[in-house]
């Protein structure tokens, strides 16, 4: 059951953030760029208020339809967790249920975004300069856009390592099964 708490934890603390993030910056629904408010650490995480209305790392920008497909697409994987949730009748190692948490928060955060604002608040950007007025990862992103993320390599270490059908998982032979079992 922790697990659910780590999904509201999640939601609670990415809608705070946003909103809060938002409301100090002063610019909420005007800003066309970033606006740089504080450093966490000196030239290394800043705090920079954006509204991302082209979707993950500015992906899609110009699709006339984007905002539809947003909704649609995150109905769709929430309506697939939802099913899984619902109709696996194999119980889950503690693992999948926190990855899943992290992926449903991470997406209902970034969709609750979409519905009220038509864009997603991001604000944690994280500096690695690799040459004049380049970053190694120039995107902002948010509470939700991180468990996302943590989520997603989550579920990947699972498919890969963890399951017991795992693609990479060393399957024990017969003679060391039944050594096992004694």
């Amino acid at each position: 059951m922790w697990y659910i708490v780590i999904f509201i934890v999640s939601l609670i603390l990415d809608q705070i953030t946003k909103i809060a993030v938002a409301a100090y910056s002063g610019v909420a629904g005007s800003v066309s760029g970033s606006k740089h408010m504080f450093w966490i650490i000196e030239d290394f995480i800043e705090i920079t208020y954006s509204e991302n209305r082209n979707g993950a790392m500015g992906l899609f920008g110009g699709v006339e339809f984007r905002q539809i497909a947003f909704i649609i697409a995150t109905v769709v994987i929430l309506g697939g967790i939802a099913a899984y949730l619902i109709f696996s009748k194999k119980k889950r190692k503690p693992w999948l249920n926190v990855t899943l948490a992290l992926i449903t928060s991470g997406a209902i955060g970034n969709f609750i975004d979409r519905l009220t604002t038509v864009y997603v608040r991001d604000f944690i950007h994280v500096i690695i300069p690799i040459g004049k007025n380049k970053d190694f990862f120039p995107y902002i992103f948010n509470v939700a856009d991180m468990a996302l993320v943590i989520g997603s390599i989550m579920l990947v270490a699972y498919l890969l390592f963890i399951d017991d059908e795992a693609i990479l998982r060393r399957k024990k032979t017969s003679a060391a099964a039944e050594n096992d079992d004694e």
